[in-house]
């Protein structure tokens, strides 16, 4: 008998955002695995290495993406055994993904998730979002989930190639915190990974600062007639 992944995502992930910056690119997420709309898991790694030059986040369902890095993991190991000095790059990766998912969304057996796909090939940037039914598309910057209507607006705005580190930061952290306000799955400890071409560096996760407290918001909130 077949195996068959879930049709009906059950542990579900919330957005994901990566953007291209001057010396790399910057992904981010939020460590929220949501249980229909209970917010069950609240420190689950969301982002994940592929060898030592291509980073990996997703957002759906949890368990498909830990099948992807399942099946990632094991094509990368097959490459190092062939032990002749030529490593997959993260565009290899993301060709050889999204024939997965094209490849399982033709058998009614889909792999629910959008995925961002980031590395440094030959020096330069390369960022890939694909989704369930294999789409691949190459971006300055992706969005997934929610992110996709709320901050891809906000980073066409403020987006450009000559961003610093910093730069990037503060914007994709002020995409988060939008989030953190407007989507009911996201949650407000997220965190930072980068890849550049001394390789892959993963941040330690945190809690963003947020408002809660104008006079407008507490006034709309205590009224009987909005209870």
């Amino acid at each position: 008998m077949a195996l068959n992944h879930t049709v009906d995502p059950i542990i579900v992930g919330a957005s994901v955002i990566a953007i291209k910056y001057a010396d790399g690119i910057l992904m981010c997420t939020d460590t929220l695995a949501s249980f229909g709309s209970m917010a069950r898991y609240k420190n689950i790694p969301r982002m994940a290495a592929i060898g030592n030059s291509t980073l990996i986040g997703a957002s759906g369902e949890y368990s498909d993406f830990q099948e992807i890095i399942r099946l990632l993991r094991e094509k990368e190991q097959e490459d190092f055994i062939q032990h002749d000095n030529i490593s997959l790059s993260a565009a290899h990766y993301a060709s050889y993904l999204s024939s997965i998912l094209y490849g399982k969304r033709n058998k009614g057996n889909p792999l629910y998730n959008s995925v961002a796909i980031a590395g440094i090939i030959n020096g330069q940037q390369y960022l890939a979002y694909l989704d369930l039914y294999g789409t691949h598309v190459l971006a300055d910057y992706v969005t997934t989930g929610f992110a996709a209507h709320l901050c891809k607006p906000l980073l066409g705005n403020d987006w450009r190639p000559d961003l610093t580190e910093s730069e990037a930061k503060q914007l994709v952290e002020g995409c988060m915190r939008t989030l953190w306000y407007r989507d009911a799955r996201a949650s407000n400890r997220i965190q930072f990974a980068k890849v550049t071409r001394e390789g892959i560096t993963f941040e330690d996760p945190y809690v963003l600062q947020s408002e809660w407290g104008y006079d407008s918001y507490k006034t709309y909130s205590l009224n009987p007639l909005y209870a």
